[in-house]
């Protein structure tokens, strides 16, 4: 089945707009992509105004604690130290990155961030705040073959200004 949406007026199947129990057909007259650009532009508009903004914090801890999604979301030990084992398998370089790079310390409110996991690059990271270093991940891959990063379009970050200059490109645009 199929419906139009009202607010870009595209036909598009009924899979791709929400479920609404009140309308009529059961779904949302406004496509899922239409929705989460409004969405989006809502929240763009309203996190400058600081009232909002700490009453959304407020909303989102009293939401965690009243539905009690720290026990939810804690894996027990064992599951744990399960999936860190597989982690360390699958990407024994990257601990070895990490524990190279221990002694070389963040500045405050700064993480370190690894362009190459090539021995030979294990002390050089980027600073990013935690915010910054999510975008980065977000808009690159992990290439396990080369040890290095690379742009969702597959183009290879092989230098640590390709990398800098791509990942404050990122920043850039999602800020």
């Amino acid at each position: 089945m199929e419906k139009v949406c009202f607010k870009c007026g595209i036909k598009k199947d009924l899979n791709d707009f929400y479920v609404h129990p009140r309308m009529g057909d059961g779904h949302l007259n406004k496509c899922k992509e239409c929705t989460k650009s409004d969405v989006k532009k809502y929240y763009k508009k309203k996190i400058i105004i600081t009232e909002w903004h700490d009453k959304e914090k407020k909303r989102g801890r009293d939401k965690y604690h009243r539905l009690n999604y720290k026990d939810i979301q804690k894996p027990s030990y064992e599951a744990k130290k399960m999936i860190m084992d597989a982690y360390r398998n699958k990407y024994p370089e990257k601990i070895l990155a990490k524990n190279a790079s221990a002694k070389i310390k963040a500045p405050d409110g700064l993480e370190k961030h690894h362009w190459s996991y090539n021995k030979e690059h294990y002390k050089n990271v980027l600073f990013l705040s935690k915010k910054d270093h999510n975008i980065a991940h977000r808009f690159m891959y992990y290439d396990p073959e080369r040890l290095m990063y690379r742009t969702l379009t597959g183009i290879l970050l092989d230098s640590y200004e390709s990398h800098f200059e791509y990942v404050n490109a990122m920043i850039r645009s999602n800020s």
